[in-house]
């Protein structure tokens, strides 16, 4: 079934592998990068079947669905992220990264989990804002201050 050239089927498969990769990012800072490729892995595999299995706008019409959502979920992360931690010496991340289009298997598991870590739901690992406020605050470390 497709939907203004979405391919809705291939959509549940893709939010699946997004899903999967998700959980194992998120759950298990450990197997963060491998699980992260993994998942880039699987997610290319999908758009090359849906390549062959479907006409080429169907096709590309759901994997940019899900390369402008992703989008959209680290724009709302990063706009949080430089509201919260203004002030601190934190530098701010580029809003819109034309590689999201590409990457977004990657993109939209480890915003999830930044978001998860910096709010507090979940223990903050490395990556997050909160670990790296909680190392200064325990080393004494003063936030460098921008140039």
């Amino acid at each position: 079934m497709t939907f203004y050239y979405v391919n809705l089927m291939w959509a549940i498969v893709l939010f699946g592998v997004l899903l999967w990769t998700t959980a194992c990012v998120v759950l298990n800072a450990a197997l963060r990068r491998g699980m992260e490729i993994m998942g880039m892995v699987l997610s290319y595999g999908v758009l090359v079947w849906m390549l062959i299995d479907v006409p080429w706008r169907e096709a590309l019409a759901t994997w940019m669905l899900f390369a402008v959502a992703g989008g959209l979920l680290t724009i709302v992360y990063e706009s949080w992220a430089r509201r919260r931690y203004a002030g601190t010496g934190r530098s701010p991340r580029p809003f819109v990264r034309p590689i999201g289009t590409f990457l977004w298997p990657a993109m939209i598991p480890d915003a999830v989990g930044l978001m998860l870590n910096d709010a507090g739901i979940l223990p903050a690992d490395e990556r997050s804002e909160t670990h790296q406020e909680d190392t200064r605050r325990v080393t004494g470390e003063r936030p460098a201050v921008p140039k």
